[in-house]
């Protein structure tokens, strides 16, 4: 009996078990590697979060972070001081001379709060971004939607808001010059251009404190999942 035909089924079925075998061993290999990268992510998500959080926070107190300040530095303590007392008084009655000396230190100390914020807001702005890489690449390395890409639609309008509050403090800057310049010129307080500026300085800060609070209500959002 020629023996040839069982023998080759019986390599063929060892050399598919081998197969098998190698087959699970790679699979096996491809999933423990994925469970660790999709680990190692989700560290670096943890540490972005955690960074979020700290400049969000940062950003809504009108502070900043060690990188910003040393970017964005304030007048010197005697001019910030002084500016400060004299920017009271513009809201009461102030002498001719101190208008002159507030007009030169707005040159100096106006500009801080509002270019620190944006800085900040913008930062905030970069940091959402790696923080939708790392989600972005979570959900790819799980092969579903990620719950992570949905808190990310709340990072993103936080940010964009903390962007528009930038934009409405430089425009409170720009107000605050032209009501000192205005005031210079010798324009009362009564006058129509004066009253209208007020008027814009008022209009702005409603709208700022409206997003403060939307502010507030996105990071409570983010923070407590």
């Amino acid at each position: 009996m020629d023996k040839s035909p069982v023998r080759l089924t019986v390599g063929i079925l060892a050399l598919c078990a081998v197969v098998f075998i190698v087959w699970q061993g790679i699979d096996a290999l491809v999933a423990n590697k994925s469970e660790r990268m999709v680990l190692a992510v989700d560290v670096k998500i943890a540490e972005q979060k955690l960074q979020l959080v700290q400049i969000a926070d940062l950003t809504r107190q009108n502070g900043a972070d060690a990188i910003t300040e040393r970017i964005i530095v304030d007048c010197s303590a005697p001019d910030r001081q002084r500016f400060d007392v004299l920017l009271d008084a513009l809201a009461g009655t102030i002498t001719p001379p101190e208008l002159s000396e507030l007009e030169d230190l707005f040159y100096k100390c106006g500009r801080f709060f509002a270019d620190r914020r944006a800085v900040m807001a913008s930062r905030l702005v970069r940091e959402v971004s790696i923080y939708h890489a790392y989600a972005s690449l979570r959900e790819t390395l799980l092969k579903r939607d990620d719950d992570l890409i949905a808190q990310l639609e709340t990072w993103k309008q936080l940010a964009d808001a903390e962007l528009e509050t930038a934009e409405y403090f430089n425009e409170l800057v720009t107000l605050q010059g032209k009501i000192i310049a205005e005031l210079r010129s010798g324009k009362s307080r009564n006058s129509v251009e004066l009253t209208d500026t007020l008027a814009e300085v008022q209009n702005i800060r409603v709208k700022m404190s409206i997003l403060g609070k939307q502010i507030e209500n996105y990071r409570t959002a983010v923070v407590k999942v």
